[in-house]
């Protein structure tokens, strides 16, 4: 899907049968937005939902956040890799920084260079990754701030 819908579905804090039912609730209920992340640790059963509900891929926007841990140029990739076979999905339709800060001990640069990355592995393999960081208090520098093909940024 190429449009953000007007209202999503969160599953911060929903596991197990309840996320599972939540999202399955949800889809009949006509939501097409469904966000989730890393940490919430239901990323599989996010997955399992979607792909139970029969409704197309191609009708649904997905989020996925990437968790502190996975930041580093090494982890960023694989951590985004290991959300999509979690979520049963090639692509999101939106990747997000969770919960960046500057003095996390991976410099910013370094982990919006690896989302830059992620980005362009999946480009080559026909995944879509819209980047972006959720939560921040930074200032964008001036290339995020335009529109290109490079991560963008919002709070």
């Amino acid at each position: 899907m190429s449009n953000i819908p007007a209202f999503g579905l969160g599953t911060f804090r929903l596991r197990g049968q309840v996320v599972i039912d939540s999202v399955r609730n949800g889809l009949e209920l006509g939501y097409r937005a469904i966000d989730t992340a890393q940490i919430y640790g239901n990323e599989a059963e996010v997955g399992e939902a979607i792909a139970a509900s029969g409704v197309a891929r191609k009708d649904l926007f997905l989020t996925t956040k990437i968790w502190v841990d996975n930041y580093s140029r090494e982890k960023l990739v694989p951590s985004l890799k290991d959300s999509l076979k979690k979520l049963r999905t090639d692509a999101v339709d939106l990747t997000l920084i969770h919960w960046p800060a500057p003095n996390n001990g991976v410099p910013l640069e370094e982990f919006m260079s690896a989302l830059a990355d992620a980005r362009s592995q999946g480009s080559r393999s026909r995944s879509a990754f819209r980047t972006s960081t959720s939560n921040s208090r930074s200032r964008p520098s001036p290339w995020w701030a335009r529109k290109t093909s490079r991560p963008t940024r919002s709070n």
